[in-house]
């Protein structure tokens, strides 16, 4: 069943009214829709060839194009079939039209112009107590502390008890498991595979649900390795809903790991207006500056953050990548440590304190730890591919455990999407025919 919002805008049903809406004829606007995106919209099981349009989604359409504006229509008036109308009058009007409709953009009155799709009322439980809960899950969720995150999956998992239909309940539930595993002391595995059986219950409950796609983004890419899927989803969130902050951080999140940093640094900004004040969003863009080689920024800003926010532990997660990356496992086994004690889980304790001995004993062979532990995930299924375990060893320059786990990815058919690495392997092993040809096979070319 379709449900219209009121609020979208005027709907305009059959290619006719489309048709007329443009002042052109069925065939031109069926063209349009075939090869340059119209949005149209299908009746899920009519007739075939029923489709309806929204009036706001093809006026924002149309200023997207070079040579079409959608002609103003006043509310309740009907669009009025096409007239000859001489070429160059034609291109006056269409001139004017689209000045008129630029002015109402920039004074406000075309909320759709950074807004690709309607705006969505705020989803909220029917029942108020559930709602409470609810909301209480968001807030516990947004402070990503092990307990809190506890807390808010106990609160998720009563609330679609209660509401069983509610989706973005099942989707708030996917986003704890994710964030989980970097907070508490879930496993990537159970993670998402939890995540993933949320957002699909999402979908079924709301196909256009924003927060299911960008969930699905985030699986997509993190976990199973498909950067094309990832970033569909991501930019479907973003057409649903243009202003929320996570989306966007998350998307930059994706496009620092591509590579990609000028993208990755105008979502950050995007996300950072929306959600002004966000330290956790402030501190992945810090970390950025490392991924796109700005070690020194990185470096200076997160050693800042650490200051400010003793209690972060992604903070130091952060700085054991830029230490590791410069060859200095000492103050990676620091960050490490530090990162340990915040968050209180017992297996990474377990792996700081191995290092903090292997560094006591040879800081050289230290790092021999950290492959290992890599290792043990992959067994356990915590961990799909090597390049992690492959960056601690190029960093050291253990070169033969380099090349031991390239082969083996090779072997394995492995393909790593993190340009950060994969870029930075490459340099510290410039000249090294064999590094070089082992790693072409498994990363992923870059956008």
């Amino acid at each position: 069943m379709v449900h219209h919002d009121p609020g979208a805008g005027k709907r305009l049903d059959g290619w006719k009214s489309i048709a007329a809406y443009f002042n052109r004829d069925r065939t031109t606007v069926m063209r349009w829709a075939r090869e340059r995106g119209l949005p149209i919209r299908r009746m899920p099981g009519g007739k075939q060839g029923s489709v309806f349009a929204l009036e706001h989604e093809l006026a924002a359409w149309a200023l997207r194009q070079d040579d079409i504006a959608a002609p103003e229509v006043s509310p309740g008036e009907e669009a009025q079939p096409a007239s000859p109308v001489p070429r160059r009058d034609r291109r006056i009007g269409i001139l004017i039209a689209a000045t008129a409709l630029l002015l109402a953009v920039l004074g406000g009155g075309a909320w759709w112009w950074t807004r690709p799709a309607a705006p969505r009322p705020l989803a909220m439980p029917a029942d108020p107590a559930v709602a409470r809960d609810y909301v209480a899950a968001r807030d516990a969720w947004a402070r990503r502390t092990p307990a809190d995150l506890d807390r808010a999956i106990r609160l998720y998992d009563g609330v679609i008890r209660r509401a069983p239909g509610f989706a973005p309940a099942r989707a708030g539930l996917a986003e704890a498991w994710l964030i989980l595993r970097e907070y508490g002391e879930a496993d990537e595995a159970t993670a998402y595979r939890n995540a993933r059986r949320q957002v699909a219950a999402a979908f079924r409950l709301d196909a256009d649900l924003p927060s299911a796609h960008r969930a699905m983004g985030f699986i997509d890419y993190w976990w199973d390795g498909k950067p094309a899927s990832a970033t569909a989803h991501f930019r479907r969130a973003l057409a649903l809903d243009d202003r929320d902050a996570q989306t966007h951080f998350w998307f930059a999140n994706m496009l620092a790991d591509l590579g990609q940093d000028a993208a990755a640094q105008a979502e950050y900004d995007k996300a950072r207006l929306l959600d002004p004040g966000s330290r956790v969003i402030e501190v992945e863009q810090a970390c950025s500056h490392w991924q796109a080689g700005r070690d020194a920024l990185a470096l200076q800003q997160l050693t800042a953050l650490a200051r400010r926010a003793p209690e972060d532990a992604t903070i130091r997660n952060c700085l054991a990548w830029v230490h590791i990356s410069r060859g200095d496992i000492v103050g990676f086994t620091r960050a490490l440590s530090e990162r340990a004690r915040l968050r209180r889980e017992p297996r990474l304790l377990r792996l700081a304190a191995r290092m903090e001995e292997a560094v006591r004993r040879d800081p050289a062979g230290a790092v021999r730890v950290l492959v290992a532990e890599g290792r043990r995930e992959i067994a356990a299924g915590e961990r799909k591919l090597r390049e992690t375990p492959a960056f601690y060893a190029s960093a050291m320059g253990d070169r033969a455990t380099l090349v031991q786990l390239l082969t083996e990815a090779s072997d394995l058919g492995e393909r790593w999407p993190s340009v950060p690495v994969t870029h930075r392997i490459a340099a510290r092993w410039r000249g090294d025919a064999q590094v070089q040809r082992l790693l072409r096979r498994v990363a992923v070319p870059r956008a």
